[in-house]
């Protein structure tokens, strides 16, 4: 009988393990808050650039600054990387060891927005005038955008357990969830569109 309660024990440990395995990490909730931002951040980009003509969308303030149209080509060239990086890594091995090492770091992702330190944008992102006018140019960025919209809205992924790696020198930014990988491209499209705004409103902006 003993034996046979222990047996009984071992077994219900082992299925408690398995269902906790099994258990998805990444929440309804946190896709929604995904969905909301990446069609949030879209349309005030669409927004913003409503009524600009061309001369507006090529205007710089200066040489060493950046267009509309430069800053919408290097959000779109990075809406190309983030729907590759997430289709990409969606597949790649369950890492439920990690989850608790990334804990806490998505309002880190959120706060880039605002971040008051300029980067560098890679070499790979940097605008080059690949389009001819507005028209080619917005239909670039809302092409990879709405691709990263849908896969978000049907991945079967939990992007919780499934990570972004980066040299070990870039601190908390060095291992990220799929989901505080896109929050932070949420938050990189909202910095930049804080960019656009800057750029009509300095006084030599064509009416």
């Amino acid at each position: 009988m003993k034996n046979l309660l222990f047996a009984c024990f071992i077994l219900g440990s082992t299925n408690v393990i398995r269902a906790q395995e099994q258990e998805p990490v990444w929440s309804l909730a946190d896709r929604q808050n995904l969905i909301n931002g990446l069609v949030t951040s879209q349309s005030a980009v669409l927004k913003e650039v409503e009524h600009l003509n061309e001369e507006q969308m090529y205007f710089k303030p200066d040489s060493s600054q950046w267009s509309v149209a430069e800053v919408i080509e290097h959000i779109g060239v990075y809406e190309e990387l983030l729907y590759w990086d997430l289709m990409n890594n969606q597949y790649t091995e369950e890492r439920r060891d990690l989850v608790n090492a990334v804990k806490g770091i998505d309002s880190v992702m959120v706060s880039y927005a605002t971040d008051p330190n300029k980067g560098q944008s890679p070499f790979v992102a940097q605008p080059m005038g690949r389009f001819k006018n507005k028209e080619e140019l917005m239909c670039f960025f809302n092409r990879f955008r709405n691709e990263v919209i849908s896969l978000v809205q049907t991945t079967k992924t939990d992007f919780r357990l499934h990570f972004i790696f980066r040299p070990p020198d870039w601190g908390v930014w060095h291992i990220r969830d799929l989901h505080q990988y896109t929050l932070l491209w949420i938050a990189h499209t909202e910095r930049h569109l804080n960019q656009v705004k800057r750029i009509k409103s300095n006084p030599r902006f064509p009416n």
